[in-house]
């Protein structure tokens, strides 16, 4: 579980079933400027690695 700094709250924009899972959309302003394929981002208190960034 997540316990570390929350810098943003953003919202999940879309969601998509993938084999084996699915896939989130995750919108918000500030925090994804920075972020890079390979962070941790925590949605819901679980955290997520961000494998693309459009």
């Amino acid at each position: 579980m997540f316990t570390g700094l929350i810098e943003e709250v953003g919202r999940v924009a879309g969601r998509r079933p993938i084999q084996g899972g699915i896939r989130l959309t995750i919108a918000a302003e500030r925090v994804l400027e920075d972020l890079k394929v390979g962070d941790s981002i925590a949605v819901n208190g679980v955290c997520l690695t961000v494998v693309k960034q459009r």
